[in-house]
């Protein structure tokens, strides 16, 4: 993990024992594409060795903070993954997914029981069919047990 992270990190943690107000900007500052809040970004350009005083025209700088950013990014993200806690927009991302995949379920569910219920309803063909051969089944259990007394009798005669 990054320790210019760590660094930073470490600051603002000391400096958020001052206040619930400071996490609330910290999270709009990370959305807003760390810019809004001044004393973040000066701290955040400071620690990451970032001029505030070059010009925003220059390249250099441009590319300098974009890899600043998404070093922090990153290493934000193996911070929270190291602490077992996941991101909002991922958790948000999760949750609607799973939303999507309960609805699918219930759907699917419903589809099986009135699946189910066609295929038990009498006139239907496999309904049909299993009454049938559940009906030739007594009927040669029945036979068999008249045979049986058949040769029982004969036996005794």
């Amino acid at each position: 993990m990054d320790s210019r992270f760590l660094e930073f990190w470490g600051n603002y943690m000391l400096a958020a024992a001052k206040g619930q107000q400071q996490i609330d900007d910290l999270y709009k500052w990370m959305n807003q594409g760390l810019t809004g809040f001044n004393e973040l970004t000066n701290t955040f350009q400071k620690i990451y060795g970032l001029n505030s005083e070059q010009s925003e025209a220059d390249d250099s700088t441009g590319d300098a903070w974009q890899l600043a950013a998404d070093g922090f990014r990153n290493s934000y993200e193996a911070y929270l993954d190291l602490i077992g806690a996941v991101p909002k927009e991922t958790y948000r991302e999760l949750e609607q997914q799973i939303n999507g995949l309960e609805k699918k379920l219930a759907e699917r569910e419903e589809t099986i029981t009135i699946l189910r219920g066609l295929l038990a309803e009498k006139g239907t063909y496999q309904g049909e069919t299993v009454k049938a051969l559940q009906d030739l089944v007594n009927k040669q259990a029945g036979a068999f047990e008249s045979f049986m007394k058949n040769i029982a009798q004969a036996g005794k005669e």
